[in-house]
């Protein structure tokens, strides 16, 4: 009997966790810089070297997770939103390594 959608992983489980991962850390590293500076679509893009589309759907993601805040304005195209910036949820995340493995498995480290 085939494994349904919900109970199989996609195969893309770890380089989308990886990628969440990347981008809190690096929203993490922005706030601790200039803690009230929301930072920039295209920066997180381009920092975590990744298309366009797949930002937009992992930030709004980690937005319903309480990761992150997005600042949404006119007008945001190609990208879902303005800015964005951690949460005090992310930070505490990020700042919990064990946790942050958990929820987000390093990529690398499973090779």
């Amino acid at each position: 009997m085939a494994a349904s959608p919900e109970q199989s992983a996609p195969a893309d489980t770890i380089p989308l966790a990886g990628l969440r991962r990347n981008i809190l850390t690096y929203l993490y590293h922005a706030f601790r810089r200039v803690p009230d500076g929301p930072v920039e679509l295209d920066q997180i893009c381009a920092a975590c070297e990744v298309e366009i589309e797949a930002l937009n759907w992992n930030i709004v993601y980690l937005e319903k997770c309480g990761y992150i805040e997005l600042g949404r304005g006119y007008p945001p195209p190609p990208y879902i939103a303005c800015w964005a910036t951690i949460t005090v949820q992310g930070i505490d995340l990020v700042e919990d390594s064990a946790a942050l493995h958990r929820r987000f498995p390093d990529p690398t480290e499973m090779i």
